[in-house]
């Protein structure tokens, strides 16, 4: 018999911290709407897992290893059954050492009482468990609101982001408009529903604290459905994001950008609401869990251009370098080469799987590309796939070999090798292959 619990606890940060995303510092003045980490505890028989999702950017890997570990002591639940991911809103902080990321929490003291938190949801969703029924649901959003970010241009090959400058004869892949959702029906307790969308939860922007679309739709569910507890995941998004470039700037947003964010939050929770009394029955007898770290060697590709990359990033920084000068590639190869002295020859990446019976989440320790989530439900079609992106560490962009090919701003800015797509697939199917 299944068990599940369900968990919230609100992780926003004191004003201050360092948000994340992009390549300036912003420091946050005020809150639009709370971060919250959401956990979900699953049990069959004697196996148990967690799955927690953040309101953060990102959790680097060596973050997530403690805190799993921090978990594994209170629980007894083993660290590799322990999946933590970020839903990678660009209005939230990142959780990782100041020395290696500009933007990074600095807030020694909150860090303290953040692990600390994250353990609390754990053993808060352990204690809420009840016996539960598991099913399964997918439907497309009533219209579009993901769009892979990737242009062909006649100008200047594959543009991420285009400005209006570049002429655009078509998109490099396409986005997954799909909304996929778990439901686990319990008895005299709320159901739980875990939520999952891909594409960049980057809409909003400013210098407030906000869970973007991905907590507007979770509010909406909630709301919508009585007695539902949500937690979302964010699917493979790294080349994606809200933006139809091939429509007028003016036509692009449903209002301001806090409106398009509730937008799109709308359409992902009704997409779950439509679905929700017709949702499909799952196993429910058995727990797999495996959490593998894949090494790749790191990209030095322009390593000879380093004191000029330095310089470049120096002269960005002093805001000498004028904004029509360059391209959103530009700049992540400069920043990318700038780095390189402080990197690794092998850089790592958590792969993760987690199955509950019918239904399976694959981790992927980045920015995963869109098409790995279609790689994921190809290589394992028996099952209900949940891709989940930054889960049990924060690595950067993980770009599918064709992306390496064609360049762009991912491209660029990418530490890892055309072989990573390679790497990755075989680690996720050896995974999957002993779920069958």
């Amino acid at each position: 018999m299944l068990k599940a619990g369900f968990a919230r606890v609100d992780i926003t940060p004191p004003f201050g911290n360092d948000l994340s995303g992009y390549y300036e510092r912003r420091l946050a003045d005020g809150t639009l709407d709370p971060l919250y980490l959401n956990s979900v505890a699953l049990t069959v028989g004697e196996e148990t897992v967690i799955l927690m999702a953040a309101d953060y950017i990102g959790i680097k890997l060596d973050h997530a290893a403690k805190i799993r570990k921090l978990i594994q002591e209170r629980t007894g639940v083993p660290a590799d059954h322990i999946l933590i991911a970020a839903l990678h809103q660009h209005t939230s902080p990142c959780l990782a050492d100041p020395e290696s990321r500009s933007t990074a929490l600095r807030d020694k003291v909150f860090i303290d009482v953040l692990y600390r938190r994250f353990a609390d949801a754990a053993v808060m969703a352990l204690d809420d468990r009840a016996e539960a029924e598991m099913s399964v649901g997918a439907r497309d959003v009533a219209e579009p609101i993901a769009f892979v970010r990737r242009y062909f241009t006649k100008e200047a090959g594959v543009v991420t982001n285009p400005s209006s400058k570049f002429t655009l004869t078509g998109r490099c892949a396409e986005a997954d408009n799909t909304m996929r959702l778990v439901r686990f029906a319990r008895s005299g307790k709320n159901d739980i529903a875990i939520l999952n969308f891909s594409t960049h939860p980057d809409v909003i922007g400013g210098t407030k604290w906000s869970a973007d679309w991905p907590g507007f739709a979770r509010r909406f569910l909630e709301e919508d459905i009585a007695g539902t507890s949500c937690l979302f995941f964010t699917g493979c998004q790294g080349d994606s994001n809200h933006n139809d470039y091939f429509k007028p700037r003016e036509e692009r947003l449903h209002g301001g950008r806090y409106e398009h964010s509730a937008y799109m939050g709308r359409m992902v929770a009704d997409a779950a609401v439509a679905v929700w009394n017709e949702m499909t029955p799952a196993s429910d007898d058995s727990i797999f869990a495996e959490n593998r770290i894949i090494y790749n060697r790191t990209n030095t590709e322009g390593v000879e251009k380093y004191d000029e990359c330095v310089k470049w990033v120096k002269d960005y920084k002093e805001g000498k370098i004028p904004a029509d000068s360059y391209t959103m590639a530009d700049r992540a190869f400069c920043y990318r080469v700038a780095a390189l002295r402080e990197q690794p020859v092998f850089r790592p990446v958590p792969i993760s799987v987690i199955g509950v019976g019918g239904v399976v989440f694959v981790g992927f320790g980045g920015e995963a590309f869109t098409s790995y989530g279609r790689i994921m439900r190809e290589l394992c079609p028996e099952k209900f796939v949940i891709s989940v992106v930054c889960a049990n560490g924060y690595e950067g962009y993980l770009p599918t070999a064709e992306a390496f090919g064609q360049g762009g701003y991912e491209a660029c800015s990418s530490f890892f090798m055309p072989s990573l797509e390679d790497e990755i697939v075989a680690a996720a199917k050896e995974m999957l292959e002993k779920l069958k």
